[in-house]
């Protein structure tokens, strides 16, 4: 039984290796593999990086209302004014969810 899927996978093989290294068609075969690998390497890479800022985004706003609520029951400023009246950061409160 080894025997057999030992000559199937040679044969297939094989036969891989012809289709790609044809000498009329073979060039255009690699060149579409190699653009499809290059487009998915690219489609991969933008959405790993879309993740990753998305997650460092949403990591710093934790950290900020984390920071903004021990600073509150602290007894010192809150985030709703300062000491002159006026909202820390000017356009913040549209932001904050």
């Amino acid at each position: 039984m080894k025997g057999i899927f030992a000559i199937l996978g040679g044969l297939g093989a094989g036969a891989a290796l012809m289709y790609l290294f044809d000498p009329n068609e073979g060039n255009r075969r690699r060149s579409l593999i190699r653009d499809k690998a290059t487009s998915i390497n690219n489609k991969t890479q933008h959405a790993v990086s879309g993740r990753v800022r998305d997650l460092s985004n949403r990591a710093k706003g934790l950290l900020h209302e984390t920071k903004t609520a021990v600073s509150g029951s602290r007894g010192e400023l809150g985030s709703e004014q300062t000491e002159t009246g006026t909202a820390p950061f000017a356009g913040q409160e549209s932001y904050n969810h």
